[in-house]
């Protein structure tokens, strides 16, 4: 990927941060879902902005672009610097003590590994919230959005 010379080419990832359209508050008064829901999504932004592959660079252990786009549905698509795929864990094996205490040790040790697996990921994530239609263009557009991404994170 590092052989990629994007000094040449057009980049249509866009860093900037887009301004609010409305104020937090009325944001999330006007729209319950957007404020705290997991899953949705309302922008709050132009609509000019909307339409722009909007990007943030995560740093820090778990490095990722995120990129946005409103199409049909908003999309949303997450390119991961490394991917992370630990084990799914099993229950713990009953050893014999206590059963209670066995139990709600196993639990307990059996939920933290959960929360850590339910963390995994491969390379790239998309979400949206509904049916996405694109022209080839657009898909075209998408392809060098993540690539674009890649690059940076190499």
């Amino acid at each position: 990927m590092k052989y990629l010379n994007f000094i040449d080419i057009k980049m249509i990832l866009d860093f900037s941060i887009p301004k609010k359209v409305r104020s937090t508050k009325e944001h999330n008064e006007t729209y319950d879902s957007d404020s705290g829901i997991p899953g949705t999504y309302v922008p709050n932004m132009s609509e000019k902005d909307k339409h722009r592959w909007k990007a943030k660079h995560v740093k820090g252990d778990n490095e990722r672009i995120e990129i946005r786009k409103t199409f049909t549905s908003q999309l949303l698509i997450v390119v991961y610097k490394k991917p992370y795929q630990p084990k799914r864990p099993e229950f713990p094996e009953y050893d014999g003590g206590g059963k209670d205490f066995y139990w709600e040790q196993a639990n307990k040790i059996y939920s933290a590994a959960m929360d850590d697996y339910e963390k995994s990921h491969r390379d790239v994530q998309m979400s949206m919230n509904g049916k996405l239609d694109l022209t080839f263009e657009e898909w075209e557009e998408m392809i060098e959005a993540i690539n674009e991404a890649r690059f940076i994170l190499d």
